[in-house]
């Protein structure tokens, strides 16, 4: 996949040719990261081809710069950013517009630099609690739509803005 260089992009790309992983970002101060057995989001590829893995916060962009995503997924076809986010319920709504903002920040300085050109372009806002008996991820069940911000997405940036957990490549 030929995508433009910018910063240590080419260091922060890591192709994935298992057909089930996940990501995690729980380190502060470092990148998101492939996990195969659980993590914050899960990626499911139904392809024979690998989905190349994107670390963007904490490492193209500086850990300093919280404007950015953590991440992305992709392939020749398709570029997913994804936010993470491991919230307390009570902060969630906050949590989701801090995500968006994050994922907004990030596609329009991709499509300035023009690295994602001629993709169909998607933004996940993955918001996960951590159980604290069995380190295990549970996803927030109330993942209530901002349909404002879905139609934003959509018409200024050419996106779908998705609030889920999990991304199949087909």
């Amino acid at each position: 996949m030929s995508l433009k260089v910018i910063n240590n992009f080419n260091s922060c790309i890591e192709s994935i040719v298992k057909k089930h992983f996940f990501i995690e970002d729980i380190k502060d101060k470092e990148p998101a990261e492939i996990k195969y057995t659980d993590g914050e989001f899960e990626v499911i590829n139904h392809t024979n081809s690998p989905i190349d893995f994107l670390k963007i916060d904490s490492c193209i962009y500086s850990s300093g710069d919280t404007t950015r995503s953590d991440c992305a997924v992709y392939d020749n076809d398709t570029f997913c950013f994804i936010e993470l986010k491991c919230i307390k319920p009570k902060n969630f709504a906050k949590k989701r517009r801090e995500a968006e903002d994050q994922l907004e920040a990030t596609i329009r300085d991709f499509k300035d630099k023009e690295i994602i050109k001629g993709k169909n372009l998607e933004a996940y806002v993955c918001s996960n609690c951590i159980i604290k008996v069995n380190a295990k991820y549970e996803s927030i069940t109330k993942q209530p739509r901002n349909k404002d911000q879905e139609t934003n997405f959509l018409f200024n940036l050419k996106t779908k803005l998705y609030y889920a957990t999990k991304k199949e490549f087909y």
